[in-house]
């Protein structure tokens, strides 16, 4: 739970900072390759994550940053 608190700080960090709403906020983060890493690695193997990778896409439908390949997900580019 700790580190998903991280992701959480970060997007707000961005968004205080740059004014943006949360989607642009994931965006401006996921531009850092450090950043990708630690999401995709999270997505992939943390079941909350998992579960929040599969509501993303549901949600944001084509403009959603995640891909899923099987039970696999990817960042987009």
């Amino acid at each position: 739970m700790a580190e998903r608190n991280q992701w959480i700080l970060h997007i707000k960090r961005i968004r205080t900072a740059h004014g943006c709403d949360i989607a642009q906020a994931e965006r401006i983060a996921l531009a850092d390759p450090a950043w990708r890493r630690w999401v995709e690695r999270q997505i992939n193997s943390d079941i909350d994550c998992h579960r929040m990778a599969e509501r993303h896409i549901c949600h944001r439908g084509d403009d959603a940053l995640i891909e899923r390949e099987d039970d696999y997900f990817r960042l987009g580019r």
